[in-house]
């Protein structure tokens, strides 16, 4: 949503316009002005294909629109919409199900499938104008034929498509499981890719066609973007198979609660007596020490370095304050908190988590960065 511009909140959604979508622009222009030139002669004709983009930016507005209400009717937060060179997406956070799922994937599709009507049926009267229809009839068969093909061309069963999408749902609503559905949409992603491009390689010489450089270099554009997507739906179906494997006992670091009010010897001899204890049951390795308030609530985390550069003659002297570094308010987490609950409260809150049991006593420390490479280590 960054560094595009902004174009209003159409139904109370952020749309943005990517400066990518002037890179589109360009290539709508170069291609189809010459089709118009025989009949809007001149510079004229560049207008008129800038035109013709602007409706295909209307209808992949309302493609994405469709999404979003789709979304938002389904009890999901929609947080933005954005168009550019691909065509656009919609953001939105929160929990489907596979029916939600379904629909919201399917809207964009049938919207493009009823623009592409409208224009079919308006082209038909335009065209029994005395003079065909002019200019108003080629471009109203352009968004008729591009509409149609962004129709079909979504609908097709594999990820990032919308068809992807809903194969997902269908495999979700039949296995009982979404990952699943991710993997199986994910595949069949990978598999148009090579289709795609394999088209535009041969599809024109397999037909006879003269082929240009132009269908070789698209076709490899839009085969790479679907092979991304696939893949990176690929690499989240596994990171969500990591997800309720995730445990907060797990990964934590070991670590002890000690007074706030202590000195640095003080937390020295704390940390020296748990290690020797931890030693002997051979679990305690890379202590770390939590500063905690009368009360037992974590305020600071204390700093190994700077711990060791004290003097020996100032460890009686100096706080152990003076060592750590504070910690945001209620930066703790049960010692029973797993899962998807687990992976949530981190992303919430980055940064680091004192691990406390049910009694509220310091078991661990808890590092964002753990809980991210634990669902996304190779």
């Amino acid at each position: 949503m960054r560094g595009g511009i902004p174009l209003g909140r159409p139904f109370g959604v952020p749309l943005v316009l990517a400066p990518s979508w002037f890179l589109f622009a360009a290539l709508i222009v170069v291609v189809f002005a010459p089709a118009v030139q025989s009949r809007v002669p001149g510079p004229a004709s560049y207008a008129v294909a800038f035109g013709y983009a602007v409706l295909l930016l209307v209808s992949v507005l309302l493609h994405e629109v469709a999404h979003a209400l789709a979304a938002r009717w389904s009890g999901v937060r929609v947080t933005g919409i954005v168009l550019n060179v691909w065509g656009g997406f919609t953001s939105h956070e929160g929990r489907t199900g596979p029916g939600s799922s379904l629909l919201i994937a399917v809207v964009g599709p049938v919207v493009n499938a009823l623009i592409a009507l409208v224009a079919w049926r308006a082209g038909a009267v335009v065209r029994e104008a005395p003079d065909g229809g002019g200019v108003l009839a080629l471009l109203l068969a352009a968004l008729t034929l591009s509409n149609a093909l962004l129709a079909v061309f979504n609908l097709l069963p594999g990820l990032p498509l919308d068809g992807g999408h809903a194969l997902e749902a269908i495999v979700w609503k039949l296995r009982g499981d979404r990952v699943a559905g991710t993997v199986a949409a994910g595949w069949v992603g990978r598999v148009l890719a090579v289709v795609v491009f394999a088209a535009g390689l041969l599809g024109p010489r397999l037909l006879g066609l003269e082929q240009s450089i132009t269908d070789v270099v698209w076709a490899g554009l839009v085969g790479a973007l679907l092979w991304q997507g696939a893949s990176e739906a690929l690499r989240s179906a596994t990171v969500q198979r990591r997800v309720p494997a995730l445990s907060a006992r797990a990964l934590q670091r070991p670590a002890i609660g000690v007074s706030a009010r202590a000195t640095v010897e003080e937390v020295v001899r704390s940390a020296r007596a748990a290690i020797d204890a931890g030693a002997a049951a051979g679990s305690a390795r890379d202590l770390e020490v939590v500063l905690v308030t009368d009360d037992g609530v974590p305020v600071a985390v204390v700093d190994t370095a700077a711990l060791r550069r004290v003097p020996e003659e100032r460890r009686t002297s100096l706080g152990a304050g003076a060592t750590a570094r504070a910690l945001p308010p209620r930066s703790w987490l049960p010692e029973d908190l797993a899962g998807e609950d687990l992976l949530q409260a981190v992303q919430v809150r980055p940064g680091e988590h004192v691990v406390v049991d049910t009694a509220g006593r310091v078991r661990g420390l808890l590092h964002t960065g753990d809980v991210i490479a634990a669902v996304t280590a190779r």
